[in-house]
């Protein structure tokens, strides 16, 4: 006699369940199972990864950039509390600048993080740097309307993520509605990664952006690898001025902060991402730190995190132009977020990430980039990769 079938859900029933909501849900899912939870996932990609990680994986339609459709959101989120009703939701990527399709989920939801009116000032840049600089925290000028004719300037687009939003801008140009410039800052860009908590900011650590594209200034995310040079001094007053936004906002659970490390230890914040950050796995066991998020967010006191060691980095391959990936590739164990066989990946979309680590900054730079180069041979793309590639992973040691 043949056995009825149970849902990937009801085989996991005993597990607490979360229902995770973002652009690509594989970091978090990965996250809530080795924390030994039952992750119920809706993202716009449904890589290999992430669906053989969750117990049920729904797709959500998006527009051409990446932005969640609201209907198709919805429909994903009712049949997944179908699923698992009392489950709360833990949301990544893909909501910024969008609070009220936040609070649509809200309204249905347990839904853990931030709430609405921090994040409404947060998605709001000329209200984030007032209250950074209200809390004596740095930040770059910013200029709504039109670009100043003097200076050095960037145009962003608000609730954009990513960095594949930003450009250089022309002086004495108009901005749309949804743009506004900001005073370019040099440095090295960095970022830390931290869960806020009542009255505590527990620091995960620091990285370091790794950039490389066909275009000499292009801004889009390419990677990050852990920073362990910083002096202690600053870190310590990074850490103070963490806690003293954190009460000041509201903030609840994993973030990260994109900050320009200037001379002399001057700092400035260009970005605050209220929602699990890209490089927390670099950092810490993931498992203790889906942990620890859950535990800020139902105000739970939040245990010490442990350091990863080696140090560890990561780099988002994108597609040069629009590809096919073949269906027998032979995927190595350290790409992640791997798309189907036969996937039509559009120009200028991530394939996949990959992964490596070093004794050190430089050695885990070297590791990614030779791996980078031997993915892009196995994808047919090593001539793009020559040609089109502007790679900061090889610097002097």
């Amino acid at each position: 006699m043949k056995r009825p079938s149970r849902s990937p859900a009801a085989s996991s029933a005993k597990r607490p369940t979360a229902i995770i909501l973002a652009r690509a849900g594989r970091q978090l899912a990965a996250a809530a199972r080795a924390a030994g939870a039952c992750p119920l996932v809706a993202d716009l990609f449904g890589d290999s990864d992430t669906r053989a990680l969750a117990a049920r994986w729904l797709a959500v339609d998006c527009n051409a950039v990446f932005n969640f459709k609201p209907a198709s959101l919805r429909q994903a989120l009712g049949r997944l509390q179908r699923l698992a009703p009392a489950a709360p939701v833990v949301w990544g990527s893909g909501f910024e600048g969008r609070v009220a399709l936040l609070d649509q989920v809200r309204a249905a939801a347990d839904v853990l993080g931030t709430p609405s009116g921090a994040l409404t000032t947060i998605w709001q840049p000329w209200a984030l740097a007032e209250t950074l600089r209200a809390g004596g925290i740095a930040t770059p000028e910013i200029r709504r309307w039109r670009v100043p004719r003097t200076g050095n300037w960037l145009v962003k687009r608000v609730g954009g993520a990513g960095g594949g939003h930003v450009r250089q801008a022309r002086p004495g140009a108009a901005l749309g509605a949804r743009d506004y410039a900001q005073a370019k800052v040099e440095g090295r860009s960095l970022s830390v990664a931290w869960i806020a908590a009542a009255k505590q900011a527990h620091v995960l650590g620091f990285c370091e952006h790794l950039f490389w594209t066909d275009a000499p200034d292009s801004y889009r995310y390419g990677g990050a690898v852990v920073c362990r040079d910083l002096p202690q001094a600053l870190e310590r007053r990074i850490a103070s001025a963490l806690r003293k936004l954190g009460a000041a906002l509201g903030l609840r659970g994993l973030m990260g902060i994109d900050f320009i490390l200037q001379s002399r230890g001057r700092w400035q914040v260009v970005e605050l991402n209220p929602r699990p950050t890209a490089t927390f796995d670099l950092l810490a066991p993931a498992a203790e730190v889906w942990r620890a998020h859950l535990a800020a967010c139902r105000e739970v006191p939040v245990g010490t995190l442990r350091q990863l060691v080696p140090v560890a980095a990561h780099a988002v391959c994108y597609a040069p132009h629009a590809l096919r990936v073949p269906r027998a590739l032979d995927w190595p164990d350290w790409a992640v977020d791997r798309p189907p066989g036969g996937s039509l990946i559009p120009a200028g979309a991530p394939i996949c990430s990959v992964h490596a680590a070093g004794r050190d900054a430089a050695a885990a730079r070297r590791a990614l980039q030779r791996r980078l180069t031997r993915l892009r041979a196995r994808l047919g793309l090593l001539d793009d990769a020559r040609l089109a590639t502007r790679v900061e992973l090889d610097r002097a040691d």
